[in-house]
């Protein structure tokens, strides 16, 4: 009998990627979790052949519903939502009550055999105290609360899941067209040659990663590091540039480095966010994806099949796939 996978978020970038990819494998069957089964979004989602199932993130009453009979769950929490109607401050207290919700609502659920959390690392902790990346910290302390209980934390796998090709088309990241230089410019709070560990396409390589996971369950509590290339920020942007044919010439992409208060008036609120990340990166380094025990994640090609690692999508094709929406954002 094919194992049920609960995903939550599933009419996003990363729960819709999980979706897609157990789709392709009889060895599950997939219910996709959404707050409005009847949209369209949910509608393309039951074409697809996913089971598609009401619930709410601040209910958790409605989660021990849709989790029922679960052999895994996929769980994720989207801190930008809230954050862009009520506020960083409040928006913390959601997502972590969200998170929470969903662990108690698993925990509920006897048939459980593997809880995969998307998560990030604990900015502050690892700065001493320097940078607070709001959206990395939150999950951080979620972290915290499932390790307080041995038995969940025994069906736990943290996921830290990197740099998105699709942050580029973001206002903070896009290159800008310098004419007068013919140059194409990131202003960026760090050094260019900052640590960037990159996912590609998020929208296609998490499930792929997700899906190896379930295949080949690493012991509770283990971090894994989903990264298909790695770079520095001006390595990734010469791959950028040379992948979307915008900057092609050696020295025609180059990264700038700015203040983070310089960059956070050019790019208020939003900015703000992705600017302390950044900053955060540029003071860690190869640090920057440490677990907190004090250890680093497990690459996640370490465990996958070659099969599997031979599906990931490069960053360069990622790049290569949006060219046509990339000509839209920069003119």
């Amino acid at each position: 009998m094919a194992h049920l996978v609960i995903v939550v978020g599933a009419t996003g970038t990363q729960g819709g990627s999980v979706v897609n990819s157990l789709l392709q494998d009889s060895t599950y069957r997939v219910r996709a979790i959404t707050r409005n089964p009847d949209s369209d979004a949910g509608k393309a989602l039951k074409a697809k052949g996913a089971e598609v199932v009401g619930a709410n993130l601040n209910d958790e009453e409605s989660l021990v519903n849709a989790f029922a009979g679960a052999y895994a769950i996929f769980a994720v929490t989207n801190f930008f939502e809230p954050a862009m109607s009520v506020g960083i401050d409040q928006a913390r207290k959601i997502e972590y009550q969200q998170a929470v919700n969903m662990v108690k609502a698993a925990k509920k659920t006897p048939t459980l055999q593997h809880y995969l959390w998307s998560t990030l690392p604990n900015s502050n902790a690892l700065s001493k105290g320097r940078f607070n990346v709001h959206f990395f910290d939150v999950k951080s302390s979620v972290d915290d609360y499932i390790r307080q209980d041995k038995e969940f934390l025994a069906k736990t796998t943290f996921l830290y899941l990197t740099f998105f090709s699709k942050n580029m088309f973001y206002p903070v990241y896009i290159p800008m067209y310098l004419k007068p230089a013919n140059k194409y410019v990131q202003l960026l709070p760090l050094d260019s040659t900052t640590p960037v560990q990159s996912i590609g396409d998020a929208g296609v390589n998490t499930g792929i990663f997700v899906r190896s996971v379930l295949k080949n369950k690493p012991a509770g509590g283990t971090y894994v590091l989903c990264v298909v290339e790695s770079f520095t920020f001006q390595s990734y942007l010469d791959l950028w540039g040379e992948a979307t044919g915008f900057a092609k010439e050696k020295g025609s992409a180059t990264v700038v480095t700015i203040s983070y208060d310089d960059y956070r008036s050019l790019w208020p609120g939003f900015g703000d966010l992705m600017g302390e990340m950044n900053a955060f990166w540029s003071s860690a380094r190869d640090r920057s994806w440490e677990t907190p025990l004090g250890t680093m994640p497990v690459d996640a090609r370490d465990i996958m099949s070659a099969e599997d690692k031979e599906a990931l999508q490069s960053t360069a094709t990622s790049f290569q796939l949006d060219v046509a929406e990339y000509k839209k954002a920069i003119h």
